[in-house]
């Protein structure tokens, strides 16, 4: 049997196996990173917790960039908690909320 047809037969076997991506999510163009050297040191020290965590799963632009307010982040926090490869446990899934509450509320998104 010539070698081509199976090759094309496997090639066309693992595209079809592959999950369908998303489309780029537009936060995910925008700014990387906070600067927190105006924000208190416990919200510096969560920032850390934020910007590790989160960037395991997403780019971390997509949760800088996100305009939610602290009951959204709240429920998004949640969400996150119970994926299971977020490796977020409790006490930094309240870390990490904390600092987005915060600073939520320093952009206006929420009091």
């Amino acid at each position: 049997m010539p070698a081509l047809p199976i090759a094309a037969a496997l090639a066309a076997l693992i595209a079809a196996a592959e999950p369908p991506q998303a489309p780029p999510d537009p936060r995910d163009g925008g700014p990387d990173r906070i600067d927190v050297t105006q924000y208190p040191q416990d919200q510096q020290r969560k920032y850390q917790v934020f910007s590790v965590k989160c960037a395991k799963c997403h780019p971390l632009a997509r949760s800088v960039n996100a305009r939610f307010s602290p009951t959204e982040w709240k429920r998004y926090m949640k969400r996150m908690l119970r994926r299971p490869n977020s490796a977020i446990n409790e006490e930094q899934a309240q870390l990490i909320y904390d600092f987005l509450k915060f600073h939520a509320v320093q952009q206006g998104y929420g009091s």
